[in-house]
């Protein structure tokens, strides 16, 4: 146990290794889609530390189900991150994707099929580390069968200096036996309530996780760039959405009956990671910024630069 902590100790240094390079002080990972990736622009991404793919996922019997990244995008993403000087992270699972994580990780065989195909995957199409995303554990048994799949996975891609990471919803338990095999954890601050992404919320959710025992150096915060309907959750729409509709300034949070994070708040999020002395913030996702000098993304990049 004591080794594995090293060993995530030191994969979290390199993992981190970027952010120092460029100047910030905290890491600054946004996902991308592979139904935004063939409209987005380079500038969109600029000064990220890490670019996470969304997403691939298992199959019940350990396969690799890659078929929302085919050569195209992939290249495409590549080529992103390479001119923004970001590392290249693999999402695997999310929402409406994690059907396979039970059976796959319930099974030994099926488990180490997975790791094997995910590793080769990683390998053939330069991803530094993936982030799981599994939603979500039912039961002890699934939770303990997650634990599996992060160390299984970690065995492999310590030698090739790659991050094993995973998001978690912060209302949720976080088992401590996972926090040996990961490098960082991705704290979905959001979609939560009729307001679902309020800073007392990202103040409440950085506590939680803190009375869980997660080390605060492998917390990234959680940004939304969207907003949803306070009256219908299920209706949401972008942050370039939004400015284009409704033309909120910079101190609001709501517009249209939209509840979103303007430039203030997102700006007084990433001063709570800095004070908290967090790895860094995530970005729920990066095709949703505005642009020029409505973008979300600035005002993050700044503040961490403050």
């Amino acid at each position: 146990m004591k080794l594995s902590f090293a060993i995530a100790g030191l994969a979290f240094a390199a993992a981190s290794a970027n952010a120092q390079e460029t100047g910030n002080e905290l890491r600054t990972a946004g996902y991308l889609p592979e139904y935004r990736v063939d409209g987005i622009a380079a500038s969109q991404v600029a000064g990220l530390t890490d670019l996470i793919v969304f997403s691939v996922w298992p199959k019940n019997d350990g396969s690799l189900d890659t078929n929302a990244w085919l050569k195209g995008r992939l290249a495409k993403a590549r080529a992103l991150a390479e001119k923004a000087d970001a590392r290249l992270l693999l999402a695997v699972g999310g929402w409406g994707r994690s059907g396979g994580f039970s059976a796959m990780a319930g099974n030994d065989r099926s488990r180490q099929r997975f790791v094997k195909e995910l590793s080769a995957f990683c390998q053939a199409n330069a991803f530094k580390g993936v982030v799981y995303d599994w939603e979500f554990p039912r039961n002890a048994k699934e939770e303990a069968s997650s634990g599996f799949l992060f160390r299984d996975t970690k065995r492999i891609f310590v030698p090739k200096q790659w991050t094993v990471e995973c998001a978690v919803n912060p209302a949720r338990p976080l088992p401590l036996s996972w926090l040996p095999h990961l490098d960082a954890v991705h704290v979905m601050s959001y979609d939560n309530g009729p307001r679902h992404a309020t800073y007392e919320q990202a103040v409440k959710d950085l506590d939680a996780m803190a009375k869980l025992k997660a080390p605060a150096n492998k917390l990234l915060l959680g940004l939304p760039f969207y907003g949803r309907q306070i009256t219908n959750r299920n209706n949401a729409l972008t942050y370039a959405e939004i400015k284009r509709r409704f033309r909120p300034g910079n101190h609001q949070d709501e517009a249209g009956g939209f509840y979103f994070n303007g430039p203030d708040t997102i700006t007084k999020k990433v001063k709570l990671a800095k004070e908290r002395e967090l790895g860094g913030v995530m970005i729920w996702e990066v095709g949703q910024d505005a642009t020029g000098k409505d973008s979300l993304l600035k005002k993050v990049l700044s503040a961490t630069r403050d």
